[in-house]
């Protein structure tokens, strides 16, 4: 009997299981060399489908039968080999097994698989799967005929025995175990679907270091050329750009790069990564950033110098023939958002790890590594640890604001500095006087009383509500030409235009006066010569001066940090924590923003109080017990993901008339989506919402049962909703339960 592992294709040919297992193993192992593990992903490959020996399986390629699972059987047969083996307690195939099992539904450990594999094996009656579907070989004498079938295809096969028969190595700690079994998983997924997609693997792109390097120092000389800050600030960002490319010609590992706002890390840290790339031997660069403002303004500075810069997150839009790239992150250059990378790393999904084994031999660099949650530092940081030692990475984790993690319990951190002279940088560089108004509390009327009297300001706030209370304050005082509110209100196409006005106005010195959430904090390149931020995390407040004489064009930018008297004053607990140490701080010591041991102390403080919450405790109870699902639902950097709105702004209705038409005609699509994103703001009350808008349901999906759709449209007819100033804003009673 011929047993065949697809359907024909157009051509009327039909692949074999020996033929595609041999091509899934062949691609698998290519992957795996890269960081040293190609037998043990050569054996993933080789029998992820053993389950196709089955009449089960060839009967739903007839159409004879559905609901069939065949991956559960290749997971089977190793973990019954394993099973007779001498050191069978050590589970040395432990990782093919839940790599296997998982490849076309989701990871499960060993240990809760037992159960499922002790009875395909045993059985003699069919068995329903882990997920939901009936095993496609069950019983000793049916797996016994399969195998005879495997061996008489591969006939040189020979499992591996001795020394060689624990292919994987001794792994310190679960965190450590858990991403091998995903790294297998990725190399596997990856190879299956590669090759039962059809495509013709095209050539590698490789990133040219070389010309990146000369295309990287035209474009300095041509910023430098016009450039208009202050000459000891230049003279300071390319000093640090210097010693970025100086420490990139060392050894990989962990490293940190600490340095004021406005001293140029982009382009240093690009400049690292290159040298690094062509010292160290490293293949891809990687970039995470924690907002899509950065990755939109960042990308924009990439491409004027790599020619191949790919953009993956909940925004990029991309060519069709882009799209293979994205699901592998196999281009040289990459950009991703920290939620698209660090919950790829800590998944069950096949879509979410089969990019991950190109992580290998990879430079990462994490830009804002201060907006890590606490209740996710250990597993993160021994993750990234882990990364370095065994798979060949390097990672950079760069921000104005480091954390000290020596303070954290289990984690032995170690990171070599990029600039290890960071203070001397600080104490040169101090463009900002601080001021203190935190021993009674300030009514946002008096804030924009005095905002009115000045030219060039700003003040940052710590809730939407918060923001439009002083804005419509502010605009009793002002033109509405010069007044400017920037929030996760306003969709991104809205945002951008906002800031782009604001870009003009200063440029031409008229009067402008901003008020903003936390979105300006970090990415957004604006600079007033008087800042007014609520008291918030040492971090918040630091990222906040960064828009303070950023380009030290006056003797001195001020920096005025009060606490508005409102009931409410902060979005959620960990931020009222951070906020509450600085005015501790404060009250023992004046605080010195500009003095890298007032961050270090900050930190400590921080990080030695937490105890674990709620999140934290779920999160290592899960890991501890190598709970796949449990560690992938709960290892989430946004707490409350929201409802996802599209909004009629006015300059781009024809966009939204277009979405509105065929969204409620058709339903959503990828497509839609991606379309929808440059329109489309978050809001965390569904009830309210529903007020205003109207659900959207996935193309052929309706709105039968209890599904509750994440997407809505604001509805025809109630456009008002979205302000051509403040964006989205629902009537006004209502407004009380949104969130930051």
């Amino acid at each position: 009997m011929a047993y065949y592992a697809k359907s024909p294709d157009k051509d009327g040919i039909q692949e074999t299981v020996q033929a595609h297992l041999q091509a899934v193993k062949t691609l698998a192992g290519e992957y795996g060399r890269v960081w040293g593990e190609e037998k043990a992903a050569e054996l993933c490959g080789l029998f992820h489908d053993f389950g196709k020996y089955s009449l089960a399986f060839q009967n739903v390629l007839k159409g004879a039968q559905t609901g069939i699972d065949h991956a559960i059987c290749g997971a089977a047969f190793l973990y019954f080999y394993q099973n007779f083996q001498k050191n069978s307690a050590k589970k040395p195939f432990r990782p093919m097994v839940e790599a296997i099992a998982a490849h076309h539904s989701y990871l499960v450990s060993q240990e809760d698989l037992a159960g499922v594999l002790d009875a395909v094996l045993r059985t003699k009656d069919p068995v329903t799967t882990f997920c939901g579907m009936q095993a496609a070989l069950w019983g000793g004498q049916a797996y016994q005929e399969a195998g005879e079938v495997f061996q008489s295809e591969f006939p040189d096969f020979r499992f591996p025995k001795g020394k060689d028969l624990l292919p994987f190595p001794a792994l310190d700690g679960q965190e450590a175990s858990m991403l091998y079994t995903r790294m297998l998983f990725s190399c596997l997924v990856d190879a299956d679907y590669t090759v039962s997609s059809g495509v013709s693997q095209e050539e590698k792109l490789t990133l040219d270091v070389s010309d990146g390097l000369k295309n990287l120092y035209a474009y300095r000389q041509t910023l430098g050329a016009k450039s208009g800050a202050d000459p000891v600030l230049n003279q300071f960002r390319n000093r640090l750009f210097e010693r970025c490319g100086e420490a990139g010609e060392q050894e990989g590992g962990l490293f940190t790069l600490t340095a004021p706002t406005g001293t140029g890390k982009t382009l240093a840290l690009l400049h690292f990564a290159l040298h690094h790339c062509q010292y160290a031997g490293k293949e891809r660069i990687i970039v995470v950033l924690p907002f899509l403002s950065l990755i939109e303004q960042s990308a924009g500075v990439y491409r004027k110098i790599l020619p191949h810069v790919m953009e993956d997150h909940s925004q990029s839009r991309l060519p069709e023939e882009m799209k293979e790239h994205i699901a592998r992150w196999d281009q040289p250059f990459l950009i991703t958002t920290s939620v698209r990378f660090f919950e790829s790393l800590f998944s069950d999904h096949p879509a979410d790890c089969r990019k991950l084994h190109n992580l290998a031999k990879s430079v990462i660099l994490f830009d804002e590594a201060q907006s890590l949650p606490v209740s996710l530092l250990s597993p993160t940081l021994k993750v990234m640890e882990e990364l370095c030692a065994r798979y060949g990475c390097s990672v950079v984790f760069s921000t104005a604001t480091q954390p000290d993690y020596t303070g954290l319990r289990e984690i032995n951190w170690s990171a070599s500095k990029l600039l290890p002279e960071h203070c001397e940088f600080y104490r040169a560089l101090r463009r900002t006087s601080a001021h203190w108004e935190i021993d009674t509390s300030t009514p946002l009327e008096e804030i924009a009383r005095r905002m009115a009297q000045q030219q060039n300001v700003c003040t940052i706030v710590n809730l939407r509500a918060h923001a439009r209370k002083l804005y419509q304050a502010l605009a009793q005082y002002c033109q509405e030409e010069e007044l400017f509110l920037l929030s996760t209100d306003l969709c991104p196409a809205h945002r951008t235009e906002v800031i782009q006005a604001i870009h003009r106005r200063q440029k031409e010195k008229l009067p402008c006066r901003v008020v903003s959430t936390q979105c300006i904090e970090a990415g957004v390149d604006l600079d007033f010569d008087c800042l007014y931020r609520a008291l918030a995390p040492l971090e918040a407040i630091i990222q906040a001066a960064g828009r303070c004489n950023r380009n030290g064009k006056s003797t001195c930018g001020e920096l005025v940090v009060f606490v508005p008297a409102e009931d409410r004053l902060y979005p959620d607990s960990h931020y009222e924590n951070g906020a509450t140490i600085v005015r501790t701080m404060q009250m023992q010591r004046p605080i010195d923003i500009h003095d890298p041991e007032s961050i270090r102390q900050y930190y400590r403080q921080l990080l030695g109080m937490f105890r674990g919450d709620k999140k934290s405790r779920a999160l290592e109870k899960a890991i501890t017990e190598r709970d796949f699902p449990a560690v992938s639902q709960t290892y989430r950097l946004i707490e409350q993901q929201g409802v996802q709105i599209i909004v009629p702004y006015e300059e781009r209705k024809a966009l939204y008339k277009k979405l509105y038409d065929e969204a409620l005609k058709t339903g959503l699509t990828k497509s839609l989506l991606r379309m929808a994103a440059p329109l489309t703001v978050t809001c965390y009350d569904r009830e309210l919402v529903e007020q205003v808008c109207e659900p959207l349901f996935p193309a052929g999906k309706g709105c039968a049962g209890t599904w509750e759709s994440p997407y809505y449209v604001v509805l025809s007819g109630r456009e008002e909703c979205y302000d051509s100033k403040m964006g989205f804003c629902p009537p006004e009673e209502e407004l009380q339960n949104l969130l930051w």
